[in-house]
């Protein structure tokens, strides 16, 4: 067993060594060329680095300035919106104002439309009830006027065609009364 392991270990060794060998070989012919290489990788990693970070930088600052513009435009919106709102509550409140006039103007129209109409009944009554005096009163004078030349007729016993034309001239009379 120990022979064994001898062997083992002798195997690894030798396993271990040639690659060795090859990477001491590989560094020797390649040994410059790798690592400038190792360098540009590292140079090129480090200016992608910068240039992300320049971005992200740029990115930032860009976005910064879009926020800082929509903002500032929808201060100028709610300015706009407010002055608008205002505008629209001082439009309603001046033409609830007016409708307001309106409604007491109407009022005092109708309340005084009613006491001239009332008025106007009143005067139409007292010129009716004049006309009507009036008329009773002439009425009655004619009837009295009337009975008396009946009487006076009858009692000198003048003739009809007397009759007729005091007839005509009372209804001549009473056209022009």
């Amino acid at each position: 067993m120990t022979k064994n392991k001898a062997e083992l270990k002798d195997n690894v060794d030798a396993e271990i060594k040639p690659i060795d060998e090859i990477s001491q070989l590989r560094s020797i012919v390649f040994g410059a060329s790798e690592h400038k290489l190792i360098e540009q990788i590292e140079k090129l990693r480090i200016s992608m680095e910068q240039s992300v970070a320049l971005l992200d930088h740029n990115l930032s600052d860009k976005i910064s300035i879009f926020q800082q513009n929509v903002d500032l435009k929808f201060s100028e919106m709610d300015k706009q919106i407010s002055s608008i709102d205002k505008a629209h509550d001082d439009n309603e409140l001046n033409i609830q104002k007016s409708l307001d006039n309106l409604h007491s103007e109407h009022e005092m129209f109708a309340s005084a439309t009613q006491q001239d109409i009332k008025n106007t009944n009143q005067l139409l009554d007292n010129e009716i009830a004049h006309i009507a005096n009036n008329f009773e009163q002439q009425l009655k004078q004619l009837q009295i006027h009337s009975e008396g030349v009946s009487s006076e007729l009858s009692s000198s016993k003048t003739d009809r065609k007397t009759l007729a034309k005091l007839l005509a001239t009372m209804a001549t009379n009473l056209e022009n009364d």
